[in-house]
Formats: structure tokens, sequence, C-alpha cells
């Protein structure tokens, strides 16, 4: 049998499957032979692109010549069962280039019937997620990477309203993680440093886009303490900022011990 729109039956346009051609997303149409195996009768260039074959190396062959050894083989069986039951269908899996280059794609699968409601089809629609999984899994590393950092870190938008602190931050001021999503940074200040101490971080942010300093910080409790915060500015890939970032260090140990040993030194003069 040669495999191809034109023998799907009820189906007098075959133009309108061949408009798919000019699709973004890859397409790809089997016939409706689930319990024997179902084989390619068309294939967008979308497609052809994706997986490296051509089309007269796709066409009368069954979808699992895209798969490896991590592709998803219960997903599989879900897929089959699903459309078995006539319902639409949406997953993903690993697939596989002619060159054996593995890729993750999410298909959207459906039915195709008759005037008479019968499957003669299926066309799948499918939209690689490969970059957005490797973004995704990147997020959650540096995520993990800044959670588990021994240092406080402290992340505000452009008005100074925060948007990001880590496990260390909450845990050195004694705040919870809701307590302080949206505040403004005001509530973690002491009255302890005047304005011209802000006027000279603002003028170093502007200037210099970045400020290093000591602070003389609150937290929740009351008690103030000596908070060293290096802060720099994160902008975007046309250069406009986005946010604050501040890594934030408790040196009230070492403050007081220097500042104890310079009045020593004082009485001893």
């Amino acid at each position: 049998m040669k495999y191809s729109i034109n023998n799907l039956p009820n189906i007098t346009n075959s133009s309108l499957f061949e408009a798919f051609n000019y699709a973004v997303d890859p397409i790809a149409i089997t016939d409706s032979n689930l319990n024997s195996g179902v084989k390619f009768i068309f294939v967008n260039n979308s497609f052809v692109k994706e997986t490296g074959y051509s089309k007269e190396e796709l066409i009368g062959q069954s979808p699992k010549i895209l798969q490896g050894k991590h592709s998803n083989i219960k997903m599989l069986s879900d897929l089959k069962q699903t459309l078995l039951e006539g319902k639409n269908f949406k997953g993903h899996t690993v697939n596989y280039k002619k060159d054996k280059t593995p890729y993750i794609v999410q298909w959207s699968i459906s039915p195709l019937k008759d005037r008479n409601n019968t499957t003669i089809a299926y066309v799948s629609i499918h939209k690689i997620l490969t970059a957005e999984v490797h973004a995704k899994n990147k997020n959650i590393l540096f995520d993990k990477i800044i959670q588990q950092s021994p240092g406080a870190i402290l992340v505000t938008d452009m008005d100074a309203k925060i948007v990001y602190i880590n496990d260390a931050f909450c845990k050195n001021l004694g705040y919870s993680y809701g307590e302080l999503i949206g505040q403004h940074t005001r509530i973690l200040k002491s009255g302890k440093q005047n304005d011209r101490f802000y006027k000279n971080m603002w003028h170093s942010l502007l200037h210099e886009q970045k400020f290093e300093s000591i602070f003389i910080s609150k937290k929740k409790n009351g008690d103030l303490f000596y908070d060293k915060k290096v802060i720099t500015i994160v902008k975007d890939n046309e250069l406009k900022p986005l946010y604050y970032l501040a890594m934030c260090f408790d040196v009230t140990k070492v403050k007081n011990a220097f500042n104890k040993s310079s009045k020593a030194r004082k009485e001893l003069a």
C-alpha cells in the first residue's frame, strides 16, 4: 500500500493538508490503524526539519522511527489508550533525530473524522520543548544554589520593593518569606543612618552601578546589627536596569571586636 493523504476516504480537499507545509510548528498525520501500528501519511516541512529525515524516509514509517532509549514508554502506552477511546491527547517525550540527537517534544494529537464520525487519521502538532526544559532546569539549579548559599541574598525591583530573598536572609533577620516579599526595603531600616549615607548610596548605584558599605539594619525582633551589603544592578539583554541585587553579610561580631580594640588603643594612648 502506498501511504498518502490521497488514500483517506471522504477527504476531497487534499490541498488543505498541503497548506500545513507552511505551518511553523511540525505537523504529522498518521493513518488510524492503532492496533496494527499507525504509519505516517503526511509530514510538513517543519517536521522534516525537526527530525532530519526526508519526507520520503518518513512516509509509510511508524512513529517508532523517532523513539530511543530515553523515550517515555509509559506515555506512549497512555497515548495509544487515549486515542483508542476517541479522545485528544497531549503529552511530551524524548524523540530522536535521524542523526540520533535527542530532543524534547510535546504532542497535541487529535482524531480526524469523516462525515460519519469515523476516525480516519490522527493529526499530531509538535512543539519543541528542549530549550524551555533546559532553561527551566537551569533556573531550578540556580534557585537551589541561591537558596543553599550561606550568604544572605536580597533582590528588589527598581522601586526598592523586595521580590526575592533566600533562606539565609530569612534566618538572619527572623522574617518569613511571605512577610518580606512585596515590602519596601525601608522595613529593614534602623534609622541609625542619615540622609547623606543614602544619598551616597544612590549616587554610587547611578554612576558606578555598585555600592558597598556597612549598614545598621534591624531584625524583626528589633535587634540592630552591622550588615555589610554589596549592591549591584541587574540588567536585561538590552542593558535596561531590572533589579537591585544585594549580597548581605552579618559582620556584627567583627565590627564589635574592631570597635572594642579601637577603644582599648585610645585608652592606652
